[in-house]
C-alpha cells in the first residue's frame, strides 16, 4: 500500500470520528435539554433568603423554623407561621421579644388592612343597597348566646381545674350504653391533667361481673394506656351509687352522676360547676 493510499483511508476514518462526536455531543445537548433541571444550591439559598425576608427573618432563622417544622410541632400544627413557632421556641428571653414584636407587627398590619378594607365594603354595600341592611341581627342572636355559654362554660372549667389537689379520684358513673362517656370521660381526665397520683374511676351501673365490665370497655373504646398507668379504673357499681346518692345534698338527678374522692371523704359535683 502506498503512502497516497494510506493517508486517503486515515482521513476517512478521521473523517468518520468527527461526524459521530459531533452527534453524540448534539443528543447529548438535546437530552440536557428535555431533562428537567433540578435545584441548586444557589437557587435553594435564594429561595430560602426570599421566604425568610417576607417574615423579616434571616436566613438561619427561618432554616431552623423548617428543621422545627420537621419534629412534632410540625406533625401537631403543620400550618404554624415561622414567627409563632420560632417564639414558642425561642432560646433566650430576648429572642422571644424579637419574635414576638415581629408578631405583634404582622397581626397589626393585618388588622388594619382588614378593616380599612371593611370600611370600604361598607361604603359599596350603602351604594348598592342603600334601602337594605348589612345584617339582621336576629339572626346572630343564636350564634351569641351560644358563644357566652362557651365563654361561661371555659371560665367553669379553668376554675374547676384549680380547685383539684394531688390524689383527687373522680368517680363516674355510666350506664351500661352510653354515646358520651368516651368524650366525658376524656374531659375529666384534662381536669386532673395537673395533679399528680389522681384519675378517674369508672363504675358500670348494673354490671354482673368483671367480664361484662371488660365487654363495657372494649365497646367504648378505653385506652389501655390509662388501665396501665392508673389513671383510669374500671369498677362494678355493687350498691356504692346509692349509697353516695344518700348521702349527698344534691337532689338534681343525672343519668352519669359525678363524685369527688378526697381523703377518704366523697362530694358530688355538678356538671356546670366543672364547665361540662
Amino acid at each position: 500500500m502506498n503512502s497516497q493510499t494510506t493517508l486517503a483511508i486515515g482521513l476517512v476514518l478521521l473523517s468518520s470520528i468527527s461526524i459521530t462526536s459531533i452527534a453524540d455531543a448534539a443528543e447529548t445537548l438535546m437530552n440536557a435539554a428535555q431533562t428537567p433541571s433540578t435545584e441548586t444550591p444557589i437557587s435553594l439559598t435564594i429561595e430560602l433568603k426570599t421566604k425568610a425576608k417576607r417574615w423579616s427573618l434571616d436566613q438561619g432563622e427561618y432554616q431552623r423554623y423548617l428543621d422545627l417544622m420537621q419534629g412534632p410541632l410540625g406533625k401537631w400544627n403543620p400550618d404554624l407561621d415561622p414567627l409563632l413557632a420560632l417564639g414558642m421556641f425561642a432560646t433566650s428571653s430576648l429572642q422571644e421579644q424579637r419574635y414576638a414584636e415581629l408578631y405583634a407587627q404582622q397581626e397589626f398590619d393585618l388588622t388594619e388592612r382588614a378593616l380599612q378594607f371593611q370600611q370600604a365594603y361598607r361604603v359599596a354595600f350603602d351604594s348598592l343597597y342603600p334601602s337594605k341592611t348589612m345584617l339582621d341581627q336576629r339572626l346572630l342572636a343564636p350564634y351569641f348566646a351560644h358563644q357566652q355559654n362557651k365563654s361561661s362554660m371555659r371560665e367553669a372549667k379553668q376554675l374547676a381545674q384549680q380547685r383539684f389537689v394531688d390524689g383527687d379520684r373522680l368517680l363516674l358513673f355510666v350506664p351500661s350504653t352510653c354515646s358520651q362517656c368516651l368524650s366525658l370521660i376524656n374531659r375529666l381526665m384534662s381536669l386532673l391533667s395537673s395533679t399528680q397520683r389522681s384519675g378517674v374511676d369508672v363504675y358500670v351501673k348494673n354490671a354482673q361481673d368483671d367480664v361484662a365490665v371488660r365487654a363495657w370497655a372494649q365497646a367504648h373504646n378505653i385506652q389501655s394506656d390509662w388501665l396501665d398507668e392508673q389513671r383510669l379504673t374500671l369498677n362494678r357499681d355493687e350498691g356504692l351509687l346509692q349509697r353516695l346518692a344518700s348521702q349527698s345534698s344534691d337532689s338534681t338527678p343525672s343519668s352519669m352522676p359525678i363524685f369527688l374522692k378526697r381523703n377518704e371523704r366523697f362530694f358530688q359535683l355538678n356538671r356546670e360547676s366543672l364547665g361540662l
